[in-house]
Order: C-alpha cells, then sequence, then structure tokens
C-alpha cells in the first residue's frame, strides 16, 4: 500500500532538529505527522509513505526519516521566503496541488488514498481526489469555525481584522468543500465531531475519532540525577512545591488564568504544608502580552514565586515534568494537547481544563483534575490539593500513568489508524 500524507506547511522532519519546533509553524502538527508516519511505517512493512510538502530554499527536496516514509518537498508559492500557512489559499496551493500531479506522472507513482492533516490537507487531498479518484480521509489539529469564533469572544479583533490575519472566509470555505467530499474524518474527541456535525453539517457516518497519541519511554522514567541538576539551575530546594506550565505565551494557553489563581494557591499550600509554591512557566519570550501578565504578577504581589524560563529543546522538554511537583493546563479550551498526554506519561499530577479534550481522557479524581480555568476559586482549589499531598501526587500519577500505556501510544493509534485505512479502501473496491 503506497498513501500521501500532506498537510504543506509541516516539515516532519524538523523534530530531528535541534532548534526545529516553534519555527516557522512547526509545532504539534508536525510532531504528529512525525510520530504518527514512523509507526505506521514500523507496524506494517508493505506500508510506504509520501509526507508532500512546501519547499523553500535550503531544504533538501527529498529527505527520508524512515527507510518507508519520505518527505518530498514541492513549490507552493515563492521558494525563497517563507510563506504563513494562512498566505496558501488560492494560486500557491493551487500551484502545490499541480506540482504533486506533475512529480507523481513524472516519476510513476501510483497511490492507494491520500490522508489530509489540517485545513490545508484537506484542500490537497480534496483536489487529488477529484483528479485521480482516489478515496482520502481529513484528520483535525484545528477548525476555522472554533478558531474565528474563540478570537471573536476573546477580543483578539473584529471579524474584518481577523480575517485579514488568518483567512477565515477562505479557509472555512474551503474546509467546508473537503469536508463534504470526504470519505473518512477523524477528529480528535467526540465532542470535536459533534462540534463538526453541527457546524460543517458533516455526515456522522464518516467520522472515525482519532486520538494524540505519545512516546512513553521518552518521559518515564525519570532520571534523578537530571531532576536534581534542573531544580538546581533553577534554584528550587526541598522547600519549593512547583506548579508547570509549557506553552508559547498566548491569551488561549492559560498563562493569565494560573497568575490570576496563583495567590490563592501559595497561601493554601503554605498553610497545608509550610511549603513554598514556584510557578514554572516554560517557552516564555518577550512580547506585549508576556509584559502585560509579569505586570499582572507584580500587581498580585507574587513575582517572587514564578520562574519565566525561555523556549527549551523538545529533547530537554522531559527535564521540567520530571523536576514539577503538578502541571496546570489551565488553557481556556484544547481539542486534545499532545502535553497532556506527556505530563501522563512523565508521571506528573494534572489539574485540566475542562472544555475540551481533556474531559475525554482524564477522569476528574481518579487520574487527574477537572476544573473551569477560568473561575480562579476553582483552579486554585484544585491545586492545592493535588500539592498538600504527597500521598495524592503519587496516586495520581499511577493512575495518569497506567491510562496512557494502555490507551495513547502512537503504536496502537497506528494500529487504529490502518482499520480505517483498510475500511476505506475495502469499501472503494481497492
Amino acid at each position: 500500500m503506497r498513501i500521501i500524507w500532506v498537510s504543506p506547511h509541516c516539515w516532519p522532519d524538523y523534530v530531528l532538529r535541534e532548534n526545529g519546533l516553534g519555527v516557522k509553524s512547526q509545532g504539534g502538527q508536525t510532531v504528529v505527522m512525525y510520530e504518527a508516519t514512523l509507526a505506521l511505517a514500523r507496524a506494517y512493512p508493505d506500508l510506504q509513505i509520501d509526507i508532500y510538502a512546501r519547499l523553500e530554499d535550503g531544504e533538501p527536496p527529498v529527505n527520508h526519516i524512515h527507510p518507508r516514509v519520505r518527505i518530498i518537498r514541492l513549490p507552493l508559492g515563492p521558494t525563497d521566503t517563507y510563506l504563513p500557512k494562512e498566505r496558501f489559499w488560492g494560486e500557491p496551493i493551487q500551484g502545490f496541488v499541480r506540482e504533486i500531479i506533475r512529480h507523481a506522472s513524472e516519476n510513476n507513482l501510483r497511490y492507494d488514498l491520500v490522508h489530509g492533516h489540517y485545513a490545508d490537507g484537506w484542500y490537497v487531498a480534496h483536489h487529488l481526489h477529484l483528479e485521480w479518484g482516489l478515496p482520502y480521509l481529513c484528520s483535525t489539529h484545528s477548525l476555522g469555525i472554533r478558531k474565528r469564533d474563540n478570537s471573536l469572544r476573546m477580543g483578539e479583533g473584529s471579524a474584518q481584522e481577523l480575517d485579514l490575519k488568518y483567512s477565515f472566509t477562505q479557509r472555512i470555505a474551503n474546509e467546508q468543500a473537503a469536508l463534504d467530499a470526504a470519505h473518512r474524518i477523524c477528529p480528535l474527541t467526540r465532542e470535536e465531531g459533534a462540534y463538526m456535525v453541527r457546524k460543517y453539517n458533516v455526515d456522522p457516518a464518516k467520522i472515525r475519532v482519532t486520538n494524540n497519541g505519545v512516546v512513553v519511554a521518552d518521559f518515564h522514567p525519570p532520571v534523578p540525577r537530571d531532576v536534581a541538576a534542573l531544580r538546581k539551575e533553577l534554584d528550587l530546594g526541598p522547600e519549593h512545591l512547583v506548579i508547570l506550565l509549557v506553552a508559547r505565551v498566548d491569551p488561549r494557553k492559560g498563562q493569565r488564568e494560573l497568575i490570576e489563581a496563583a495567590p490563592m494557591v501559595i497561601q493554601g499550600v503554605r498553610e497545608a504544608t509550610g511549603k513554598t509554591v514556584k510557578i514554572l512557566f516554560v517557552a516564555w519570550v518577550d512580547s506585549p502580552l508576556a509584559h502585560s501578565l509579569e505586570q499582572r504578577a507584580d500587581e498580585l504581589g507574587i513575582r517572587d514565586h514564578i520562574i519565566f524560563h525561555p523556549p527549551v529543546l523538545n529533547k530537554d522538554i522531559k527535564r521540567f515534568y520530571w523536576a514539577a511537583d503538578v502541571y496546570s493546563l489551565s488553557s481556556s479550551y484544547d481539542i486534545f494537547p499532545i502535553v497532556m498526554l506527556e505530563t501522563m506519561a512523565a508521571g506528573l499530577p494534572i489539574v485540566a481544563t475542562r472544555n475540551g479534550g481533556p474531559s475525554e481522557i482524564i477522569e476528574s479524581g481518579k487520574d487527574g483534575y477537572l476544573v473551569e480555568p477560568t473561575n480562579p476559586s476553582e483552579l486554585a482549589q484544585a491545586l492545592v490539593r493535588v500539592l498538600s499531598s504527597e500521598d495524592e501526587r503519587e496516586r495520581l500519577s499511577r493512575a495518569a500513568h497506567r491510562k496512557v500505556v494502555a490507551r495513547y501510544t502512537w503504536d496502537k493509534l497506528a494500529l487504529h489508524t490502518m482499520g480505517i485505512y483498510r475500511e476505506l479502501l475495502g469499501e472503494q473496491g481497492r
């Protein structure tokens, strides 16, 4: 079986670079495409995967990340400069589809199906279907309607301003066309699938919920010397209990919510244990939002309790999970954050938003706690409860780790995904 995976702005080989993630829109989607395609190739020796991506000068036109998984870069707009994915729509992505068709013809490549990931990948999959008659499926990372509505709700700008920034009108129209014709649709959660039925009027019979995964061995067991070294580097002693939040500085990622809850957490933990709370924000950068959050911490008198740490390499992030005592996933909404699975795999207790994917993964009180992060008191109470009891942290840690191992590895995702491929190909008589 030979298949196409495509999300043109994603370069999965950037996972292998020292400073690859976090630049040029290479983040969670990039990790998904890298890990999912590798897991599929490991599990199925007869499977060959071509990942089509945008070419930029200086990047290798072809790069194997596995003997049977290769990235093929082709022009999508100018190659001598970075093109944000919001600017793909129209001629740039139409030209990219033509480049794939040309490349396949010149190299005598024949494919069985197309797996489109994210809106730009859906567009390509849809148009290759129109050209070649191939069946295709769409897997999600975010949805244009939801992102637009959330941006409006959070006051990021007017509808016209947001459309100029994110090209929502074109993106949503292309999402709708691709979903209408798709043979299978793979949302990350049941809730997201229901949302797509309501907002995009998709056929529920085409939906196959497909979660993200994690490489458990990358995060467990902890390495004690690494834990000790990092805590020393951060000037953390035995008297400190650490709340961790790893995310870009963004209104949606929960830094403000955690700062607002912090005074109650600090006081509650001090009264219960006599220890001092430290909040560790990782991936902190210099920005107007960062400055406003720092100012708010000053106003609340909690600046001495916060460590603002710059971004770290992907391979080093596990040390931060190991060195912390609880993770605060206090984002206003998260579809299916990989950081949640990494936290659970590392054995770090988690307090997470009940809005979105975490509510389908975490059983509140059993392997973590679910809260309304915009309610500072509710967020604070859960964090105090976890930080005030070592036994509670150990109980949550064990339960969360067991759940990830049992359900959320990339190898299990590969089995699930291949089941969808075979189902789809069987229907098409291929």
